[in-house]
């Protein structure tokens, strides 16, 4: 059975025992006369709502009253009635999850038995909702939930003071009295069809919501969905507050409704709108139309005059609209505000087996790290004088069962996921520990990640101690956009493994920005010429003219060259008439597990 009305004659000894003065009781039933008269006379059912809520407040002053129910289809809360609170704390409470920590209103429907908060700063049933207490002052909170015939809780009533206060035995029985006039009020149909409105419709705007675009586009039948995104929305929030944030919104959804005449829209989750349109429309023209409108149209709010723009996603076809309409608007935000994007189904499947690609190569570099799966390969450096290797540089690998993994798989999600520096500490270790038994002199790559986590000057030096190697002998290889870079705390740390005895070599150099002052204010030891260049210097006059401005400034200032990627003894004998010092490549050395023999 669902609740009952207090509607019986109780005499003053059963009031006596109800700790309800007479007078007290005599409010209760005032309301539900008034209640049940309105609801007799066929009023409007908002304002019956409504009008009880406001006769309850009266018997409760510095209070709000608040009518929530249960949305059947997602199980979440919204504000149903509350005439004395704004609209941004109905927003606060929208979709709110029945739990332990869902206010008193989330408590009431999911332990389906009355809540009364004493504190809601502090009270642990108010965790999620603290930030609603604070913004709104909402210091206590009784609540009761609504039944259905089954028992079931639908919904809450509840009474919220901005003083810490508990209820008196009247304000609950006031509080179960309106629970149960409530119950009365939704069993009638036309409530019925105002649950079904605020299923299809977006409360602020009164357009149609989620809800409502998700049936359409259920239907499987050739459309096209535009997506339409505020730009710079949120400033406009924190500027100006959430009430001018609501009203922009308003306006926006009667412009595109009214003035541009779009007849399926929906307002979408916070700033987002949902356009409709047939198969056959140019998403480009209308998106232009959009454009022009807002560029020449300043919205007036409150006397604060903006300038919107928007985002724009697209997409056709009969399935998955929403889906792909989404991604085009991410696409879109990549490529810039105002930016159009439409949905390209060959372009996503590269993008989907990108990223397909990027999760397999992250799980191969966790198990590899997991498993201790990341060795050291060296590759030879050849003295191009002496005709011998004399130098190796040791390379990251991953040994994956029977299979070596180059780093061009890893290095991106590593340097995403934030590992390099965990790979770079494994490499100098496995490294040092395997040159302890010879006498090359090695290289080894050190990222801006590294430097960034300032731990590598210490990290060098407990290794070279632990395995007892001589700083002459190590080099290390940075990319040339580090130095380039001119960062303070970067130059210092290089500058201070320097001085301590390591050597240094720019890698790639020529690729990026080739600051040849910096270079020459950080006394680099190496300079490595990119394999961009050296690959096919041999028949492409642009590459050899570069390598040989590089090579002329080299020699300049007094520092070796290592040409990177030599292949075959066409690029070598370039290499040579160059005069570059060093040649590293499949040409004289392949990289291997262990350094060649000396």
């Amino acid at each position: 059975m669902g609740q009952k009305l207090v509607c019986e004659n109780l005499n003053e000894a059963q009031l006596s025992q109800l700790n309800i003065t007479p007078k007290e009781y005599e409010n209760i039933l005032n309301i539900q006369s008034a209640i049940l008269q309105k609801l007799a006379l066929y009023h409007n059912y908002d304002d019956i709502l409504q009008h009880l809520c406001l006769l309850t407040e009266q018997l409760l002053p510095n209070s709000v009253a608040s009518i929530m129910l249960v949305n059947k289809k997602t199980g979440l809360m919204s504000v149903l009635s509350a005439p004395s609170i704004p609209e941004s704390g109905w927003k606060a409470l929208e979709n709110l999850k029945p739990g332990p920590g869902g206010g008193s209103c989330g408590n009431a429907v999911f332990r389906n038995k009355p809540q009364y908060v004493l504190n809601t700063f502090k009270d642990e049933r108010w965790v999620d909702l603290r930030k609603v207490a604070f913004d709104f002052n909402l210091c206590s909170c009784w609540s009761m939930p609504i039944v259905d015939e089954n028992n079931k809780a639908i919904g809450s009533f509840a009474l919220s003071s901005f003083e810490h206060r508990l209820p008196a035995p009247f304000h609950k029985k006031l509080l179960e009295t309106a629970a149960s006039i409530v119950n009365i009020v939704l069993k009638n149909k036309e409530i019925e069809n105002k649950l079904q409105r605020m299923l299809y419709y977006d409360s602020l705007t009164g357009l149609h919501n989620k809800t409502y675009l998700d049936e359409i586009l259920s239907k499987n039948k050739e459309q096209i969905l535009l997506l339409l995104d505020i730009n710079n929305f949120s400033y406009i929030n924190n500027t100006y507050g959430f009430e001018i944030g609501d009203k922009l919104l308003i306006q926006v959804a009667n412009i595109l409704n009214k003035e541009l005449k779009y007849q399926k829209i929906c307002k979408l989750e916070a700033d987002q709108f949902a356009i409709v349109l047939g198969p056959d429309t140019d998403i480009k023209k209308d998106v232009e139309k959009i454009k022009e409108y807002f560029y020449a149209h300043e919205l007036l709010i409150d006397s604060i005059a903006l300038n919107i723009s928007f985002t724009y996603g697209a997409a056709t076809g009969n399935e998955n609209l929403f889906k792909h309409a989404i991604i085009s608007l991410k696409h879109a935000k990549g490529r810039g505000r105002s930016s159009l994007y439409i949905f390209n189904n060959e372009e996503e499947d590269i993008c989907f087996a990108k990223r397909k690609q990027f999760i397999e190569a992250n799980n191969i570099l966790y198990n590899a790290l997991a498993s201790d799966k990341i060795i050291p390969f060296f590759q030879g450096i050849r003295d191009n004088r002496s005709g011998t290797i004399t130098k190796v540089e040791a390379l990251a690998r991953i040994k994956k069962d029977e299979e070596i993994l180059s780093p061009y798989l890893f290095l991106e999600p590593a340097h995403s996921s934030g590992l390099i520096p965990e790979i770079t500490k494994i490499m100098i270790d496995k490294t040092f520990k395997i040159m302890a038994d010879n006498d090359y002199t090695f290289s080894i790559n050190i990222t801006e990640d590294d430097l960034i986590r300032h731990y590598i000057l210490e990290y060098l030096n407990k290794k070279s101690a632990q395995y007892n190697i001589l700083l002459a002998r190590v080099t290390l290889e940075i990319l040339e956009g580090i130095s380039a870079s001119g960062k303070k705390n970067h130059i210092k740390q290089l500058s201070s493994l320097k001085e301590k005895g390591y050597s240094i070599a720019i890698d790639d150099f020529g690729v990026e920005y080739s600051n040849f002052e910096r270079i020459l204010n950080l006394d680099i030891d190496f300079l490595k010429i990119d394999a961009k260049y050296i690959k096919d210097i041999d028949t492409n006059p642009k590459s050899y003219e570069i390598t040989k401005a590089i090579v002329f400034f080299a020699k300049n200032a007094n520092i070796p060259c290592v040409a990177e990627f030599v292949h075959n003894e066409s690029v070598q004998k370039v290499v040579e008439d160059l005069g570059i010092e060093y040649s590293q490549g499949y040409y004289f050395s392949e990289p291997s597990p262990l350094p060649l023999s000396s």
